[in-house]
């Protein structure tokens, strides 16, 4: 259990036992010849992508401009595997992990990326090369104590905004009806204006079911469009994931 402003934490990504080692590891970067260290959890995540228009000129999980690289994105969409490994907690509570994804029809999974991720949904990443549109996706809802850990108000809602010299984002969270203590029902609305003209805004609209006990989402349906200076639609997408396995679950 670790205590936070005078409150306890429980910890249910991880084994009591390991706690002590965990925080002493250093992950290995991706690519590295050094020898890996046993995942502390190791995910499966089902994904589905559909677009309509995107190509291009984007925005990548840093809201940087670069090629739209939504994973398996040939045509009007793709679909795979997300593989996440958890290797560590960092000093100061985000997770440490490394994703990787195989798109159906390749032979074997693409480059893995080393991320850190934060449970208000930041999730720091290398910028070039960057992780997938979809990977990003992801990665912002598997931080610890997103749902428990979130200051939501009587009316059961809580919001997160950041304003950085490259773009502004405010993120607008809903607990749904049908929430209990086992699972949360989660509705986000996410726009995020950036400073580079052009391609400008995207907006997303994001439904979730999470798992309370396990701290994981089961599904994420994100419904994803692109708007230029003057407000008009240029581009749809939609990202679907769903877990498939869980080394937790196992033990």
């Amino acid at each position: 259990m670790f205590y936070v402003s005078g409150r306890p934490m429980t910890l249910p990504w991880l084994p009591a036992l390991g706690l002590v080692v965990l925080c002493a590891q250093t992950p290995v970067p991706a690519g590295s010849s050094a020898p890996e260290t046993k995942p502390l959890r190791h995910l499966e995540y089902a994904f589905t992508i559909h677009r309509e228009g995107l190509g291009g000129a984007e925005f990548n999980g840093n809201y940087e401009l670069a090629e739209f690289n939504g994973a398996g994105l040939t045509g009007d969409g793709g679909s795979g595997t997300m593989s996440v490994d958890v290797l560590s907690i960092a000093p100061d509570g985000a997770l440490v992990a490394r994703i990787s994804e195989w798109v159906k029809g390749d032979l074997r999974a693409r480059q893995a990326y080393t991320c850190t991720v934060y449970g208000n949904t930041t999730v720091l990443c290398p910028s070039v090369p960057a992780p997938s549109q979809a990977q990003w996706v992801l990665l912002g809802y598997l931080g610890r104590q997103f749902v428990d850990g979130a200051p939501w108000d009587a009316q059961q809602h809580w919001k997160h905004t950041k304003n950085t010299g490259r773009y502004d984002l405010v993120e607008d969270f809903s607990l749904l009806p049908g929430s209990d203590d086992k699972r949360a029902l989660i509705r986000e609305a996410k726009v995020v204006a950036v400073h580079n003209g052009g391609y400008s805004k995207q907006r997303e609209d994001v439904t979730i079911t999470y798992d309370r006990a396990m701290e994981l989402p089961d599904t994420i349906h994100d419904d994803f469009t692109v708007a230029g200076d003057s407000g008009e639609d240029t581009g749809h997408a939609t990202f679907d994931f769903q877990l498939r396995d869980d080394s937790f679950a196992k033990q």
